[in-house]
């Protein structure tokens, strides 16, 4: 049973159950009216989608907690537009929520996805030889915020506000990676998560990271790219690839681990400084157009 009742009912999982929560705040994750009610939405479900594709988990559930100073009907289905269309494309249903009021718009999600029994990536199983690969492109988000800020429109379905979690290509990774996680606070802060967890550091040659038109400091340290991080045993690499080319998902290996601590990062022969990636308690936007805050109630 879904909305309706005091709790959802669901079904008992044959699986692993991977559970993920995530939220956006406004002024935090993002401003309006850069942001539309549509994209507020799909950005809240997709850093949770992204969390259970970093676990090559497939999608079952969520539910999803919606604070606002006011809220119209037809922001509120602007909000469910945004929601609705990425969680039909990965087969995820909406079993219950919340509504309350607050001085700024966040909206917080809670995600179920299932593995199969020990079949869920993990952070700490990188091992030293392993190769590090990397999904899709890095920097754009933190390209677009900077957009944004200098007072520059986006084009639509920008990775700022549309992020692309990688589900499918989770679920392909969990057959042939050791270790995973998605890339949230930026390139080279995420990856020391992962040393951490394995116990291993890793080798970077920054001029393999797949970028486009962001620069690189975007690329190590800009965060909101949600692509995923992938450590690959070298007998599995070549295997790997070619399920990545017929599945249709570009990555591309950019160092690996080996056995120390920390992340170096290389170009050419020199070692470049570490990066930090994004901190939660630091405002990264602004200068950004907000909107106006609203009254204190009494």
């Amino acid at each position: 049973m879904g909305p309706g009742d005091d709790c959802a009912v669901l079904p008992p999982c044959r699986e692993e159950l991977c559970v993920t929560t995530d939220a956006v705040v406004e002024g935090v994750h993002f401003s309006r009216p850069a942001f539309s009610l549509e994209d507020v939405g799909h950005k809240a479900l997709a850093v949770n989608l992204s969390d259970l594709a970093a676990m090559g988990a497939r999608p079952l559930w969520f539910t999803c907690a919606v604070a606002a100073p006011a809220l119209s009907l037809a922001e509120a289905r602007g909000l469910a537009r945004g929601m609705g269309r990425l969680a039909a494309a990965h087969g995820c249903a909406l079993v219950g929520g919340n509504f309350t009021r607050a001085r700024e718009l966040s909206v917080c999600i809670t995600a179920a996805g299932a593995a199969p029994p020990g079949g869920a990536l993990l952070r700490g199983g990188a091992r030293a030889g392993d190769l590090l690969y990397v999904s899709g492109t890095l920097g754009e988000a933190r390209k677009a915020l900077d957009e944004l800020a200098a007072g520059g429109r986006l084009p639509r379905g920008d990775r700022q506000r549309r992020p692309v979690p990688r589900v499918a290509l989770g679920l392909l990774a969990r057959r042939f990676a050791t270790a995973g996680m998605d890339v949230s606070d930026g390139f080279a802060q995420d990856l020391g998560h992962l040393c951490r967890a394995s116990a291993v550091a890793a080798e970077v040659e920054v001029g393999l990271l797949p970028r486009r038109e962001a620069g690189l400091e975007a690329a190590l340290s800009g965060g909101e790219d949600y692509e995923l991080l992938l450590a690959v045993p070298p007998g599995r690499a070549a295997a790997f690839e070619r399920a990545c080319v017929r599945a249709g998902e570009q990555v591309s290996c950019v160092g690996h681990f080996s056995a120390g601590r920390g992340v170096r990062l290389r170009q050419g022969g020199r070692l470049l400084r570490a990066r930090r990636g994004h901190d939660h308690f630091v405002d990264h936007r602004r200068g950004l157009p907000q909107t106006p805050a609203p009254r204190a109630s009494t």
